[in-house]
C-alpha cells in the first residue's frame, strides 16, 4: 500500500480591501504544514491547465451530488463526523467541487503552491463563483482509508475556521510509480444566486437575483470592465438579505469581472468574485508559467517595494499619477499585518486597533480618506494579482482619491520552501495644491446648478477674509465678530446674510445642493483658502459661502 504524504495546504489569495466608511475584510485561509513527500519519481509538469471536461455555461446551477465512489464517500463520511464534533453543519458534497479538484490534481504542483489563478479557473469553469477557503494536496496511493487518515488530523480545524459549505475531492496519478496527487476542497458560500451566464451576447445582460446570509448587511455589487475600469451597480434591495440588480455588458467586450461583497462584524466581505465574458466565450486553458514578480520574496522589505512598484504600473497604466511612499502610514500597515499574522485572521477590523481609519488617527495622521487593501499570499504577484482581480481592492489601488500609500508585509510560516504573507496597503490622501480662483469658480457653478445666483463683489471679501482665517488655524467663534460688523454694514441693502463653512480633502466633494440647504439667496458670496483642518490634515480646502437676502422693494 503507498503511504500518503501531506504535501501543503493552500488557497487563493485572500484579499480584502477598505474604502472610506466601506471596510472590506474576508475570512482567514486555512493553512498547513509540509511533511515530506512518499515519492521516488518526478511529477509530470505541464506547462498549460486545459481540462477536457464540458465546462458550465452558468454559474450556481442548483447542487448536485457527486457519484457515489470509495474514496468520495469515505471523506464525506469523516466530514461530517469532524463537523458534528464541531457542532457546524455538515458541507454538502458538490459534483463541481469533484470535478475541479479531479482536474486540479492533474497541475498541482510538488513542491509550491497552487496559484490563485489556476485555482479560480478551474472552479470558475465548473460554474462556482465563491472564492475556496481551504485548498488541501496529499501525495500518494489511491487507498480511501488511508487518504481519510490522513485528512482527519486536519478537518476539525478547517471546519471550525467556517468552511463548511461545500466538500469536493479528486485525485489524479502523476508519477510513474503510482503515486496520484490528491485535492481535497472545503468552501463556504456566503451568497446564493439565480444561476448567471457565463457568457453573453453583445450588449447583452442578464438579472441578478441574490440573497445573502443573514449575518451579512449591505450588499455591494462591483463591476470591472475589460478596459479596467470599475463601477458600482444600483442594487433593488429586499428583505432578508436580498437584492435584485441588472448587470450589462453594454459598449463592453471581453471579460466583465463581478464581484459580491456584503458587511460581516470583520468588515466587509468578498462573497463571490467570477467573470462573465461580453461578446465573447470564456477561455478553455489557463497558462501556468509563472511571472518573474511571482517569486517567493526574500524579505519583508524586498516585498513591501515590489509590491509598491506593481501599484505604480498599474497605476501609470491607467493614466493616473504614482503614489508617494509614507513612512508613518507603513508602520500602521506593518502593524495591522503582524496583528493579523498573530491571529489568522484577514480582515479589516481588529478586536484591538479597530478599523483602518482608528488606526490612522491612532497614530495621529491626518487625512481627508483612507482606503485599505490586506491579503494573504505566498508570493507577491499572488497578493497583487488578486487584488487587482477584485473589483473593489482594484479601485483602492488606482483610486484618483489615493496619494501615498505605505504597505506592511509581515511574514509568517514556510509551507513547500514558501513563506506566508500577511499584507496590508492602506492609501490616504494629501491635498494637492489648488488655485482658490478655479476653486471659487466650480463651487459658484455648481450652487449655479441648484439655485440661479449674483455674485457679489463686498459678500466675496468679506468670505474669503473668513476663509484665510480659518486656513490659518484661527477658530470661527474668534472670527465671526469682525465678519458680522462688515455684514451689519451692509443691512441697507440685505435683509439678512446666512453663512456655510466647510472644508474638503477632494473637489469633488462639493455639493452646492449641500451648501445651499433651504436659503433662496439673492446674492452670494464664495471665499477658498487651502490650509491645516484637525481631520483632514494640511491642504484641506476651506469654503465659506455668504447667502444675502434682498430686502423688499417699497
Amino acid at each position: 500500500m503507498k503511504r500518503i504524504a501531506l504535501a501543503l495546504l493552500v488557497c487563493q489569495a485572500t484579499v480584502a480591501c477598505s474604502s472610506g466608511t466601506k471596510r472590506v475584510g474576508s475570512q482567514p485561509s486555512w493553512r498547513g504544514g509540509k511533511a515530506p513527500v512518499a515519492a521516488t519519481s518526478a511529477a509530470v509538469v505541464k506547462t498549460t491547465f486545459a481540462p477536457t471536461s464540458e465546462p458550465a455555461t452558468r454559474y450556481n446551477e442548483p447542487l448536485q451530488p457527486p457519484p457515489s465512489s470509495p474514496l468520495g464517500d469515505a471523506v464525506i463520511a469523516a466530514v461530517r463526523e469532524a463537523a458534528a464534533k464541531a457542532g457546524v453543519p455538515a458541507p454538502a458534497a458538490d459534483a463541481r467541487l469533484f470535478r475541479a479538484c479531479a482536474e486540479l490534481a492533474e497541475v498541482v504542483p510538488e513542491d509550491g503552491i497552487a496559484g490563485y489563478g489556476v485555482v479560480a479557473f478551474a472552479l470558475q469553469r465548473q460554474g462556482i463563483i465563491e472564492p475556496t477557503r481551504s485548498l488541501l494536496v496529499l501525495w500518494g496511493g489511491d487507498d480511501p482509508d488511508t487518504i481519510v487518515e490522513k485528512l482527519r488530523p486536519q478537518l476539525p480545524d478547517i471546519v471550525a475556521a467556517g468552511a463548511t459549505g461545500r466538500l469536493g475531492i479528486g485525485l489524479a496519478r502523476r508519477k510513474a510509480d503510482g503515486t496520484n496527487a490528491i485535492v481535497f476542497v472545503l468552501q463556504t458560500s456566503g451568497v446564493a444566486t439565480n444561476p448567471i451566464p457565463r457568457s453573453l451576447p453583445a450588449n447583452g445582460s442578464f438579472s441578478l437575483d441574490a440573497v445573502v446570509d443573514a449575518h451579512y448587511r449591505e450588499p455591494e455589487l462591483f463591476v470591472t470592465h475589460e478596459d479596467g475600469t470599475t463601477e458600482q451597480i444600483a442594487l433593488e434591495i429586499g428583505r432578508a438579505g436580498g437584492f435584485k440588480a441588472k448587470v450589462a455588458c453594454g459598449k463592453h467586450a471581453g471579460r466583465q469581472q463581478i464581484e459580491i461583497m456584503a458587511s460581516d462584524a470583520q468588515g466587509s466581505a468578498v462573497l463571490a468574485n467570477f467573470p462573465v465574458w461580453c461578446a465573447q466565450e470564456p477561455p478553455l486553458s489557463f497558462s501556468l508559467n509563472a511571472p518573474t514578480e511571482a517569486a517567493a520574496p526574500v524579505t519583508a522589505d524586498d516585498a513591501e517595494k515590489r509590491l509598491f512598484a506593481l501599484a505604480n504600473r498599474d497605476r501609470e497604466a491607467a493614466g493616473l499619477p504614482a503614489l508617494q511612499w509614507d513612512d508613518r502610514v507603513a508602520a500602521v500597515a506593518r502593524a495591522h499585518s503582524e496583528d493579523m499574522r498573530q491571529t489568522k485572521i484577514v480582515a479589516h477590523i481588529s478586536p484591538t486597533t479597530g478599523s483602518a481609519a482608528d488606526r490612522v488617527r491612532a497614530a495621529g495622521i491626518k487625512t481627508g480618506a483612507v482606503f485599505e487593501n490586506v491579503a494573504r499570499a505566498y508570493a507577491v504577484g499572488e497578493a497583487h494579482g488578486g487584488l487587482m482581480d477584485s473589483p473593489s481592492h482594484r479601485a483602492n489601488v488606482l483610486s484618483s482619491k489615493a496619494t501615498h500609500i505605505g504597505i506592511g508585509v509581515v511574514l509568517g510560516a514556510e509551507v513547500s520552501s514558501q513563506r506566508e504573507m500577511f499584507v496590508t496597503e492602506v492609501f490616504i490622501r494629501v491635498p494637492p495644491k489648488v488655485e482658490p480662483a478655479r476653486v471659487a469658480t466650480i463651487v459658484r457653478d455648481r450652487i449655479n446648478a441648484v439655485r440661479p445666483i449674483q455674485v457679489n463683489p463686498r459678500l466675496t471679501s468679506v468670505a474669503q477674509e473668513l476663509a484665510d482665517g480659518l486656513a490659518g488655524g484661527k477658530s470661527r467663534d474668534s472670527l465671526w465678530s469682525g465678519v458680522k460688523k462688515k455684514l451689519d454694514g451692509m443691512n441697507t441693502s440685505y435683509a439678512r446674510v446666512g453663512s456655510v463653512t466647510s472644508a474638503v480633502a477632494d473637489l469633488d466633494m462639493i455639493d452646492g445642493k449641500q451648501l445651499v440647504g433651504d436659503y433662496k439667496p439673492d446674492d452670494i458670496g464664495v471665499g477658498i483658502a487651502q490650509g491645516f483642518h484637525p481631520e483632514i490634515g494640511d491642504g484641506a480646502v476651506w469654503i465659506v459661502v455668504l447667502m444675502a437676502e434682498k430686502l423688499p422693494k417699497r
